[in-house]
C-alpha cells in the first residue's frame, strides 16, 4: 500500500520474509491477488514458481524440504485448489518433510451456508496434515501465519494447513505486528537414559540400528555414522532414506522396502537389539508392523512423544536424532565394540553388496536396467539428486543404486505417484548448482509430466527419466500373483514420450537398447536446459525383485 499501511495478502508475504522462505510454490487463484502482488514485488527474496496442478506444488514443496532441510510455502485457492493439494500434504505429513499450504478461503460472511467452492478445511486435512490454523481476523494475520511456519518445523516435522479468507487478504488495512522469528527448539536426551541405553547396547551380541527420517531432517548424517562406528553396529534405513549413510559403509545393511531381502531377514532373525534412531516405525519400514519380535530389546530415539505410545521400548528417549547420538556415541567411544559384533556386521554388509551387483536376473527385453543404473553411476556426478515417483521401475533403482552422499534422495513415503517430475521442481531451486534427475514411470508420468512445462518455463535444467513399459506395473504384479496370468485394467496406450517432450521444448533421447542409454545419457547432462530420456522397457522385466509387489 502507498500510505504506508499493508492488506492481509502483504502481511503474509512480510511474515514469509521474517521467516526468511526463500520459495513459494502456487496455481494462481482469484481469492488471493493481493498476494501475488505482493509477492511480485520481492522476486530479489522469494523465487515464486507456478506449477500446473496444485498437487505438483505441494510434492515440489516436500522435495524442497527434503533437500534444502528448509520449509518452503504455497498458495491455492478454495475448495478445487485445495483439494488438490491433498495428496501432497498427505505424503509430505508420512515422510515428516515442513512446509506450509495456505488456502484463500471464501469470505467469512459466507461460512455455513454451502456458498460456492465451500470446504470444511479442518475436516478435510487434519487427518493428513501436522496442524490446520484458521485467521479469524485482519489483526491476527502475522501471528498465525508465523505460528503455522514455525510449527512446521518444530519437533517432528510437517505440513501446517493455514486457512484465511478472501476478505482478510482484501480488506482492511494497518500496521500489524510481524512476530520475531524465536529460538529454534533442540531436544536432548537424559543423562540416566543415556546410561542405560549404551549399557544394553554393550550387552547386546548383534545390535541393529534403524535410522529414519528425522537423521536427515536435521542433517545428522555424520552423527549417524560416527554412532554406528563406535557401537559397531549394522544400519537399516527406513524406507526411501537409502542416502542417510555412505553405501558403502561397512555399517550399511540396506533399505527396509516392501520387498524384504533374504539377508535382512537374516540378519533380523539374529538380531537381539534395534536401535531406532528419528523413525517413526512406519508400516513399510516395519512389515507392516510386524518386525519386532517379543524376545529383541528395542531404544527408541524420537522428537514426537506420541509416537512411544504406538511401541514398547525398552529405552525411550525423547530427543532430536542429533544430540542422543552424540550422547551415546560420547558414552561406548571408551569400550571398543567386540569383535565378533564387528564381524557379523562386515558378513552382512558383504551379502548386501553382492545383492546389489547386477548379473543375477535373466533379463527378457533389450532394455537391462540393471546395467541402466551401472552406468548411470558411472557417468552421472556423485552428488546427482534423485526424485523417484512410485512404481515397479523405481525398485531396480533401490536394489542397484549405491548412494555415496547425503540428501540425494527423494521420493512419495506414502507411495503417491505423480511425485517424480514436481519433486525434480522442489530439488532443483533447492540445489540449483547439482544436476537433479527425475525417475518416472510412463504412468505416473501421464499424471504430473505436465509439469515439464513449468520446468521448460522456469529454465530449470531438470533431467527426465521415463521408463516405460507400457503398463501399471506393480497393479499388475498384484493381478499375476493372484489370478495366474491375467490382467485387467493395467495395460496403458502411452504416447511418444520423446515426442511430447520436444513439444514441451525439452532436448529428448529415446532409448530401445541398453547400448544407447550411455550416449542418450550423455546428450541429456550435456544439454544445458531440460531434457528428457524415454527408456522403451519389455513388461517382462517389471522388477529386480521376485515376487515384488506390494
Amino acid at each position: 500500500m502507498t500510505d504506508g499501511t499493508m492488506n492481509g495478502g502483504e502481511v503474509i508475504v512480510a511474515t514469509l520474509l521474517s521467516r526468511s522462505i526463500e520459495t513459494v510454490f502456487f496455481v494462481p487463484g482469484g481469492t488471493y491477488v493481493t498476494v501475488l502482488e505482493a509477492l511480485s514485488r520481492v522476486q530479489n527474496k522469494i523465487r515464486s514458481v507456478p506449477t500446473r496442478l496444485e498437487s505438483s506444488a505441494a510434492f515440489a514443496c516436500d522435495a524442497y524440504a527434503g533437500i534444502s532441510r528448509k520449509p518452503s510455502c504455497m498458495f491455492v485457492s478454495r475448495a478445487p485448489g485445495a483439494s488438490n493439494a491433498v495428496i501432497g500434504v498427505h505424503n509430505a505429513m508420512q515422510a515428516s518433510r515442513p512446509f506450509v499450504l495456505f488456502i484463500a478461503d471464501i469470505p467469512k460472511t459466507q461460512k455455513g451456508r454451502e456458498a460456492f467452492q465451500e470446504v470444511e478445511y479442518k475436516l478435510m486435512f487434519e487427518p493428513v496434515a501436522k496442524a490446520v490454523l484458521e485467521v479469524n481476523s485482519f489483526d491476527e494475520v502475522g501471528q498465525v501465519t508465523a505460528r503455522a511456519i514455525d510449527l512446521s518445523v518444530s519437533g517432528r516435522p510437517g505440513p501446517v494447513v493455514c486457512v484465511v479468507s478472501k476478505d482478510i487478504l482484501d480488506g482492511k488495512t494497518g500496521n500489524p505486528v510481524i512476530p520475531k522469528m524465536p529460538a529454534p527448539v533442540v531436544m536432548g536426551p537424559e543423562c540416566n537414559t543415556v546410561a542405560a541405553a549404551a549399557t544394553m547396547i554393550r550387552e547386546a551380541k548383534n545390535p541393529i540400528i534403524l535410522a529414519g527420517e528425522m537423521v536427515p531432517a536435521e542433517g545428522e548424517t555424520e552423527a549417524l555414522q560416527q554412532f554406528a562406528e563406535a557401537s559397531g553396529a549394522g544400519v537399516l534405513v527406513a524406507y526411501r532414506q537409502q542416502d542417510i549413510i555412505d553405501n558403502e559403509h561397512p555399517a550399511y545393511f540396506g533399505q527396509l522396502t516392501l520387498n524384504r531381502l533374504p539377508f535382512q531377514k537374516e540378519a533380523l532373525d539374529e538380531c537381539d537389539l534395534i536401535i531406532s534412531i528419528g523413525c517413526r516405525l512406519d508400516s513399510a519400514t516395519t512389515a507392516d508392523f510386524k518386525m519386532f519380535r517379543d524376545d529383541q530389546k528395542m531404544i527408541m530415539v524420537y522428537p514426537d512423544s506420541a509416537t512411544f505410545s504406538q511401541w514398547q521400548a525398552d529405552v525411550a528417549i525423547g530427543s532430536h536424532a542429533g544430540p542422543a547420538m552424540r550422547a551415546l556415541t560420547e558414552a561406548l567411544e571408551t569400550t571398543p565394540p567386540p569383535a565378533d559384533r564387528i564381524a557379523w556386521r562386515d558378513g552382512v554388509h558383504d551379502k548386501e553388496v553382492a545383492y546389489a551387483q547386477p548379473g543375477d536376473i535373466e533379463i527378457q527385453g533389450d532394455v537391462d536396467m540393471s546395467k541402466v543404473i551401472t552406468t548411470f553411476m558411472e557417468l552421472a556426478p556423485q552428488d546427482v539428486i534423485h526424485s523417484s515417483d512410485a512404481g515397479t521401475f523405481g525398485r531396480w533403482l533401490h536394489r542397484y543404486y549405491r548412494f555415496r552422499q547425503p540428501y540425494c534422495n527423494l521420493g512419495p513415503v506414502s507411495g503417491a505417484m505423480g511425485y517424480g517430475v514436481p519433486g525434480a521442481i522442489g530439488a532443483q531451486l533447492a540445489a540449483p548448482n547439482r544436476m537433479v534427475f527425475s525417475w518416472v514411470g510412463d504412468g505416473g508420468f501421464l499424471m504430473t509430466g505436465q509439469e515439464a512445462a513449468a520446468i521448460v518455463q522456469e529454465n530449470l535444467p531438470v533431467k527426465i527419466i521415463v521408463c516405460d513399459n507400457s503398463a501399471w506395473g506393480s497393479i499388475m504384479v498384484h493381478q499375476q500373483k493372484r489370478f495366474g496370468d491375467w490382467d485387467f485394467g493395467t495395460r496403458l496406450k502411452s504416447p511418444d514420450f520423446t515426442m511430447l517432450a520436444r513439444g514441451y521444448g525439452m532436448e529428448a533421447f529415446t532409448v530401445r537398447k541398453t547400448a544407447e542409454f550411455a550416449d542418450a545419457l550423455k546428450g541429456a547432462m550435456a544439454h544445458d536446459g531440460p531434457a528428457l530420456i524415454h527408456i522403451l522397457l519389455d513388461l517382462r522385466d517389471v522388477s529386480p525383485y521376485s515376487g515384488s509387489a506390494r
